[in-house]
């Protein structure tokens, strides 16, 4: 489990996180969401080691993490950043090759064990035919997965990913998600992934942690916690939460706020009389959500 005990943290004489503490479930996909320069990528990058805290600690399985050694952080603990460069003309064997690399030591290059690792990797993030394509010459979604697919080549129990769907269209950004969620449902991964998109956060999420101005304002299930008043808490918007009619997760409807806003559609009734939509929040149970422990995307 990683957790963090009044954790300060920033950059240069601005602090960003002040006095967070915050636990993180095991064997779950937990999502962090709130406005731009909540603390977001600031509390992934500390927990990840990236950032040294100002002050309090970050515990992984109950030990701080910056009394472990960088290579046993590596071999439990595997971290994509937002936009990572590729190197040029590297390969996609070569790139998830790298994940290997907390394991190399100057008596132990390369083993049977770690190609093994690595073509598990590239078929969990089916980017096996992609293996001798330049990282470079892919699409925005294949290079993802190829990214991702280093990170499991480091062979970890948790996964930490900043913005993993930036830049990418739709599609690739679903793709994306989907290989996060299977990652968590058959892999028994620990995934903690930073996203801009709520309704995508609350789809895909087992737990759900919202910011704002550097604090938690809240965390939990989805189903649980994301209310309307939240969403206007933290992202100031006026919204409806309803049930998605695909998964049973809340969805977000932000309010219309354009002027002379068109009657919605109201089954069975073809006149202009306005219908008020409720804030409703999906029941617990397996019943709210047909698509519990499948793949999520199923049925779009």
């Amino acid at each position: 489990m990683l957790s963090t005990r009044d954790l300060v943290a920033g950059y240069d004489e601005r602090t960003v996180l002040d006095g967070l503490d915050l636990d993180l479930p095991t064997d779950a996909f937990t999502v962090i969401v709130g406005p731009n320069a909540c603390g977001k990528s600031t509390l992934l990058r500390t927990m990840a080691r990236l950032l040294t805290p100002r002050r309090g600690t970050v515990l992984l399985d109950g030990t701080a993490i910056r009394e472990l050694p960088t290579r046993e952080v590596a071999r439990r603990l595997g971290v994509l950043p937002q936009s990572p460069l590729v190197p040029e003309g590297v390969t996609v064997a070569d790139l998830v090759g790298r994940g290997r690399q907390p394991y190399q030591r100057w008596w132990r290059q390369w083993s049977s064990e770690d190609g093994a690792a690595v073509d598990q990797a590239m078929a969990l993030a089916d980017v096996t035919d992609l293996a001798d394509r330049p990282v470079d010459s892919l699409s925005g979604g294949q290079r993802q997965r190829v990214w991702i697919a280093m990170t499991l080549a480091q062979d970890t129990d948790a996964l930490l990913l900043d913005e993993p769907t930036t830049f990418l269209d739709l599609a690739h950004q679903v793709e994306v998600l989907d290989l996060l969620h299977r990652l968590r449902s058959e892999r028994g991964r620990t995934v903690v992934a930073v996203l801009h998109d709520l309704n995508q956060a609350a789809r895909y999420a087992d737990h759900l942690v919202a910011m704002r101005a550097g604090a938690v304002v809240a965390a939990g299930p989805p189903r649980e916690i994301l209310t309307a008043d939240l969403v206007r808490d933290v992202f100031g918007l006026a919204c409806v939460v309803v049930p998605c009619p695909v998964t049973g997760a809340p969805l977000v409807v932000p309010a219309y706020t354009g002027g002379n806003a068109p009657a919605p559609a109201v089954a069975g009734d073809h006149s202009s009389s306005t219908a008020s939509v409720p804030d409703v929040r999906p029941s617990t149970g397996d019943a709210a959500n047909p698509l519990a422990g499948s793949h999520p995307s199923k049925g779009l």
